[in-house]
């Protein structure tokens, strides 16, 4: 991954830290979990993941004028720079999209929740 600061691809993901969940430019304050890169393996990030985007989708349904949901961002701001640049890490927000997730894994998922939930869902990639 590019750093925001020194432009170069010296961007790393921690081991360890939080994904946050973002649709349609929305999110909520529980839309996030905690990963472990050492101990979690592929099926439990994507456990972590659909669990979020059903309780994304289970609140959403009690929308009374639902948009379709056109976007999802997918993101930490847990990384570090090979070349140890100041990185405003509140304000940052790096896709994991095409590094923890694929965008496929992310489709298939939010289609799945969203025909259980009754919730149209149209996203294209990113």
């Amino acid at each position: 991954m590019y750093c925001p600061v020194c432009f170069q691809n010296t961007l790393k993901l921690r081991s360890n830290g939080v994904v946050k969940l973002s649709f349609n430019g929305k999110s909520r304050n529980t839309s996030l979990f905690t990963y472990n890169l050492a101990k979690d393996s592929g099926a439990d990030l994507a456990l972590k993941l659909r669990e979020k985007i059903t309780e994304f989708m289970v609140w959403y349904t009690d929308f009374k004028n639902k948009p379709p949901v056109k976007t999802i961002e997918v993101f930490s701001s847990d990384c570090q720079c090979s070349n140890s640049c100041k990185i405003d890490l509140v304000n940052t927000r790096i896709s994991v999209i095409g590094v923890m997730y694929s965008f496929k894994e992310i489709q298939f998922i939010m289609q799945e929740e969203g025909a259980k939930h009754g919730i149209e869902v149209t996203l294209s990639p990113p």
